[in-house]
């Protein structure tokens, strides 16, 4: 089953968001974890910290990702080229 999703579409940077921000936790408390068993520290592991953090990053490159879609967009129509068609007989 193969499912399609565009990126002009709002649920695709819905899900591009809910991916990165899923990812940077695991890597959070995987990393704040494991800084935790080394030192020796007793200091608990605070999640609502990760989360903010995580939100912050997914932000960040959410963003980042749609403004270089935008620019790529506005690039294409002030350009259009098709790409799928053989280059050797241009006219």
């Amino acid at each position: 089953m193969k499912i399609t999703l565009r990126r002009s579409e709002p649920i695709f940077w819905l899900l591009y968001f809910a991916v990165h921000f899923s990812f940077l936790m695991v890597v959070l408390f995987v990393f704040r974890w494991l800084w935790i068993r080394m030192t020796h520290a007793n200091m608990p592991l605070d999640f609502a910290e990760m989360a903010f953090e995580s939100v912050c990053y997914a932000i960040l490159i959410t963003i980042s990702k749609y403004i270089g879609y935008c620019i790529g967009k506005k690039k294409y129509e002030k350009n259009p080229v098709d790409r799928r068609k053989n280059n050797l007989f241009r006219e």
